[in-house]
């Protein structure tokens, strides 16, 4: 059997997102199994997800994928490096993932890998690298334009997100020295955060936008019939859509606790934590505080990941890679994978919550840590009936019979 990975946030599934697996499984072969780690409640932009995690992993088992897997909270929280590794450390754990999917702007795997060698073998551009850091670019921009110095086309990639991911995909499929095939597929559709679609394809933050706005029906051409409809019970069910401004004052609260000190353990102890400090002192919201300590060195989504990471008390040390697998939604064809997992799988594969109970110690504060987050994201549901804590314990995987 081939099993295919792919590294999704899914906030919320869409055309694009269907499009993709549909490339991925006419590349690979219809039968091909496809297995997503996906972003939990909070998604690498420094945010909340829209709809809950078990919703949007049903929304993808109905539209495409097979089996959908949580990937680690704190690579979720963490740059693109991290997200990346994190993902790939995952689905490369299962033992059974053949190949792994995604899109880039530049399908080009030769000029792709070419860019990750680069960007791994800092010392071929050091000077270029210290240099565009000490003039207070990001760490990202900075090895774009080191990498741009030695290869321009190659540097050129990392001007576009999906290229960027895509580069941290190989890269990290080089430091596992995983035996995972790669497979890049042309993007089609809105571009990264655009505000319109292109092609009848949109970029997830313009169905966010519309669905905030309470244009739900605009939502539906643009989305998989299933996918929009898991959306509309969401919304029915007043558990979405979910906001970062609903909670906004209890993080805030717990924001002016912190000290720089404390701040530090949670964004790097480069200088972010004065900031963010200062930030958080002068400001009366999040969105405030954000727009306040972010810089060109310290762009808004590393401040909102670092916000949140404090918020949940993830410290920036803590690894982005799994010490478990969950479950969140599974088709028939993921049932076969999960079969296969049980000879292949480096770590404990969780399908009932409730069999936390039954890991070994050493597992338990990471599962009781990830029972926090999700506790403190159902804050943030419409409903305040729905806000009660201890959710992880009630929910179960979604199965597509």
């Amino acid at each position: 059997m081939t099993v295919c990975g792919v590294v999704a946030e899914y906030n919320p599934f869409h055309a694009g997102h269907a499009h993709h697996l549909a490339e991925t499984r006419r590349a690979l072969g219809a039968d091909t199994a496809i297995v997503c780690a996906m972003s939990g409640n909070f998604v690498q932009r420094g945010d909340l997800a829209i709809l809950e995690k078990y919703r949007r992993a049903a929304a993808a088992v109905q539209s495409g994928a097979d089996l959908v897997l949580e990937t680690p909270l704190s690579a979720c929280l963490w740059s693109a490096s991290g997200f990346a590794f994190g993902a790939v450390h995952l689905l490369d754990a299962l033992g059974c993932v053949t190949h792994l999917s995604f899109g880039a702007e530049h399908a080009d795997l030769a000029l792709l890998r070419r860019a990750a060698d680069l960007s791994r073998a800092q010392g071929v551009h050091a000077d270029t690298l210290k240099q565009a850091l000490a003039a207070g670019l990001p760490y990202a921009a900075a090895v774009q334009q080191a990498v741009a110095c030695t290869d321009p086309e190659a540097g050129a990639l990392l001007q576009s997100p999906n290229n960027t991911l895509a580069v941290e995909y190989l890269c990290a499929l080089d430091t596992l020295q995983s035996a995972i095939q790669p497979l890049a597929i042309p993007r089609a559709g809105g571009a990264h955060d655009s505000d319109l679609p292109a092609d009848g394809l949109p970029s997830a933050s313009y169905l966010r936008k519309r669905i905030a706005q309470g244009e739900i029906d605009a939502c539906r051409p643009l989305m998989p019939e299933a996918s929009f409809a898991v959306l509309r019970q969401a919304i029915d069910d007043r558990e979405a859509p979910v906001t970062r401004q609903t909670v906004d004052q209890a993080i805030l609260a717990h924001l002016r606790r912190l000290r720089p000190d404390d701040l530090a353990r949670y964004c790097g102890g480069d200088g972010l934590e004065n900031r963010l400090w200062e930030a958080i002192r002068d400001n009366t919201n999040v969105a405030a505080v954000c727009s306040a300590a972010q810089t060109r060195r310290y762009p808004l989504a590393r401040v909102r990941r670092a916000l949140l990471r404090a918020w949940l008390d993830l410290p920036n040390t803590v690894p982005p890679t799994a010490d478990y697998v969950r479950v969140l939604a599974v088709g028939a064809r993921g049932r076969d994978v999960l079969r296969r997992m049980k000879d292949t799988c480096a770590l404990p594969v969780i399908v009932k919550p409730v069999t936390e109970r039954t890991l070994p110690d050493a597992l338990q504060p990471a599962l009781a840590h990830d029972a926090l987050a999700d506790d403190l994201y159902a804050l943030a549901y419409l409903d305040p009936a729905l806000r009660v804590g201890g959710g992880r314990y009630r929910k179960t995987p979604f199965c597509l019979e």
